[in-house]
């Protein structure tokens, strides 16, 4: 069940679940409850929860010391926005958040935070198993490819040797 949230032309926001005003704090606690809701403009009928959410992440931020979201990335949004790349954003930021709530760091914080690697890619996607083979063999196959780069190298380096000589 979704909870339909209405934001008058007034600023405030009604419920329509409770029928009654309810304040961004409220919302806040709709978020740590899990209930899911959808805040609506009651002028345009459009969807304005991620915008609302965001008035909210806002305060907060001004209202602390510590800044929440570096500049350098806010930057980084603006710039997908202003070059038609907001769909691309929204795909990262999605995927990095499947990354992190797979690792339970929203729910553990920095516990949660230290045992996340968003470069253990096995972890998160099923790579193809046909014909798949251990460390051990591909560290194997690794080092005879090695040894056999380094012998063609050699190779080439009597075969350049050779080419200079017969040139002087």
């Amino acid at each position: 069940m979704t909870v339909e949230i209405k934001k008058y032309s007034n600023r405030r926001l009604y419920n329509t679940d409770t029928s009654s005003y309810i304040t961004q704090e409220d919302i806040v606690d709709l978020i740590k409850k899990k209930i899911n809701f959808q805040i609506t403009d009651v002028d345009s009928k459009k969807n304005i929860t991620s915008s609302i959410l965001l008035q909210i992440l806002l305060e907060r931020q001004t209202a602390g010391t510590t800044n929440l979201i570096p500049e350098d990335f806010l930057k980084q949004i603006i710039l997908f926005n202003e070059n038609n790349q907001a769909s691309d954003m929204f795909n990262f930021l999605n995927g990095m958040h499947g990354f992190a709530n797979s690792n339970n760091i929203f729910a553990k914080g920095l516990d949660g935070m230290m045992k996340f690697n968003p470069f253990d890619f096995q972890k998160y996607f099923q790579f193809p198993t046909n014909g798949s083979k251990s460390k051990k063999e591909e560290a194997k196959e690794e080092k005879t490819d090695l040894s056999e780069l380094s012998k063609e190298l050699e190779k080439l380096k009597s075969q350049l040797s050779e080419l200079k000589k017969s040139s002087n």
